[in-house]
């Protein structure tokens, strides 16, 4: 275990440390609105065009600079110092002895900089500096969290008495990483604060309104608000919209404007009357901690601080929000799987071009069949099909058979996903599977990119915020993919029960074809309490079995099933085969299958429709 710095160390005299108790910032925010620093990133930028790339690594490579920069900000009005940290973590530092260094670095610093210019006799606070650990593993929370909580005991070593987690996207793991600190320091001061863009919604699909409700409630949350995002004008207009719960600090750090990009480099524009106006609003709106981020400099502090310095702030409006709030319209598929009436699902595969002739006729079937719910693929193996959206929306209005389509995350960023959910809402699409999407394939690498800003467990956690704001009323119902195989079956139920938090409702299979499928999706199942649908993927052929048998990723097929296909045989004999062993499959599975997933191989929907009629014979 590392030991602390000592004093001597750490290069932090007893002179500096007098500052830091000298007054409270609960003290100070009852008597006076707090004034932060602007941005360190941009104006660093700019002030060392020869310097580093990440203005974090100059917390060792040219200290000063830092220092200077801090100064400026202090005599510019600012009380409240953020460190040089935001970007230490392990999405651009490779290991946490570095990053230790780096956030140690960065508190010295500003603790030098309150000394050399700071006014004797005035209060200046220190935040430590955490921003989004963007880069972490999708869906590891645990992993998440253990990286945020180093990063919080660096700053605690360091003496980091106030925090500030800025820029956030969600409300994940703040709850457990605020407490972590309050456990670790009770009086420990506590910020945090989110990105919005102009509809007041997070990447991450947060609404406005549920951040504050939210954060208003967390007792391990002293102040919160916003940063970044957008400039002054449209985040004084988030904020006018919303009805605070309660008199809980607020904060709120706009950009200088919208920047422009310029030969490779970021620039905003001089807008400091504007702005200064727009931070008039939100003091205002009785905005308890201002400052800047992005593109402001000492001169945009110094604007504000003329402007509200000696001025009383006004009160926030508090009240109870409205809820206008429908109940939930449960879908008759969701009935089904709650009260275990085993559903059907039955998935088509779109075109490749604009022959729709086919997938419609066989929705029509499938209706007539009383299928619960036609499901749609997104391009699967990364080959180019018809949108499964849109062609849903067709088949839903002409047919008027539930779809369920896909959405992949491989081809789209979260601007395009959000649009195809609204887009799909609208046309009343309630259900979609949501995955990851097969990577595109390495001989078209070089021509074709694939996205992944999310995987399927993100994308399901913006989706459950889009329930509880856009689509509360009535909301969506989604499911997820799962493949059983995999060496760690608790490796796989983990990932389940991470797809369960973030609203995911039910599991599509990979096709079984074994008894040992059957148990390991039953081991699964009962190990998270997961509603089920058993994959069906009857083989057709014998060269159908053969390819299904080697070529496909995540599927396994005993040698007793192949070696029922002969070469010689007729279309109708493999068919018979087919639904004999679908049905035995579904015989198998009986007491553990929540519902049935059947493929349609090669658009033989009159097969599907054969083997689910012989499994209601079954029943």
């Amino acid at each position: 275990m590392e030991m602390p710095l000592s004093f001597l160390e750490s290069g932090i005299s007893f002179s500096i440390l007098q500052w830091r108790t000298a007054m409270d910032i609960r003290t100070y925010l009852k008597q006076q609105t707090l004034i932060t620093d602007g941005a360190m990133g941009t104006y660093y930028s700019a002030s060392y065009p020869d310097g580093e790339e990440l203005a974090e690594r100059e917390n060792l490579l040219h200290p000063e600079r830092i220092r200077d920069i801090h100064g400026a900000y202090i005599r510019s009005g600012a009380r409240l110092l953020r460190t040089n940290t935001f970007a230490v973590n392990s999405g651009f530092f490779s290991d946490r002895r570095s990053m230790r260094e780096y956030i140690l670095a960065g508190y010295r610093i500003a603790e030098e900089a309150v000394e050399q210019y700071g006014t004797p006799g005035e209060a200046y606070f220190i935040a430590a500096d955490i921003g989004t650990v963007f880069d972490a593993p999708f869906g590891d929370r645990q992993q998440l969290l253990e990286e945020y909580r180093f990063l919080a005991d660096c700053f605690l070593e360091a003496g980091a008495e106030i925090f500030l987690f800025e820029t956030q996207a969600d409300l994940g793991i703040l709850g457990d990483l605020t407490a972590y600190i309050k456990g670790r320091k009770g009086d420990a001061f506590v910020m945090v604060s989110f990105s919005f863009d102009k509809t007041g919604y997070t990447r991450g699909g947060l609404r406005l309104e549920r951040m504050v409700e939210e954060m208003a409630a967390a007792e391990t949350v002293d102040a919160y608000g916003l940063n970044c995002g957008v400039e002054g004008n449209h985040m004084a207009q988030l904020l006018e919209r919303v009805t605070f719960p309660n008199d809980k600090y607020l904060l709120a750090l706009p950009n200088a404007g919208y920047p422009f990009v310029l030969r490779g480099k970021t620039i905003y524009g001089k807008n400091i009357p504007y702005f200064l106006e727009m931070e008039e609003k939100l003091f205002d709106l009785g905005v308890d901690i201002l400052g800047g981020c992005c593109g402001t400099t000492p001169a945009y502090i110094e604007g504000i601080h003329g402007r509200i310095s000696g001025r009383k702030r006004r009160a926030k409006r508090i009240g109870t929000p409205k809820n206008g709030i429908r109940q939930k319209t449960m879908s008759e598929f969701w009935k089904k799987l709650q009260q275990g009436e085993q559903p059907f699902v039955v998935e088509l595969d779109p075109p490749f071009d604009l022959n729709t002739e086919k997938v419609l006729r066989g929705a029509e079937l499938l209706k007539e069949h009383d299928v619960d719910l036609l499901t749609l693929s997104d391009s699967p193996m990364a080959r180019a099909r018809m949108d499964a959206s849109l062609l849903g929306s067709r088949i839903q209005h002409e047919v008027g058979i539930q779809v369920m389509p896909h959405i992949s995350c491989r081809d789209r960023n979260i601007i395009s996903l959000r649009g195809t959910l609204l887009g799909d809402y609208d046309s009343d699409i309630r259900h979609f599977l949501i995955v990851t999407g097969d990577p595109v394939a390495p001989g078209d690498r070089g021509t074709v990119t694939q996205v992944f800003d999310y995987n399927s467990i993100k994308l399901m956690g913006f989706v459950q915020e889009m329930n509880r704001d856009l689509f509360a009323g009535d909301k969506v119902v989604y499911g997820g993919a799962l493949n059983y195989h995999g060496e760690n079956p608790e490796a796989i139920a983990r990932r389940m029960e991470m797809k369960m938090q973030q609203g995911c409702s039910y599991f599509l299979t990979q096709p079984v074809y074994s008894r040992e499928d059957a148990e390991r999706i039953a081991f699964l199942k009962e190990r998270t309490g997961a509603k089920v649908l058993v994959g069906i993927f009857p083989l057709v052929s014998y060269k159908n079995a053969l390819f299904m048998a080697n070529e496909m990723p995540g599927v396994r097929i005993p040698p007793q099933i192949t070696e029922a296909y002969r070469p010689d045989m007729s279309r109708e004999e493999a068919e018979e085969i087919a639904v004999k062993i679908s049905v035995d499959i579904a015989k198998m599975t009986r007491e553990t299958a929540d519902g049935y997933y059947l493929m349609t191989p090669f658009n033989r929907v009159g097969l599907i429709c054969r083997i689910i009629e012989e499994i209601r014979k079954e029943r």
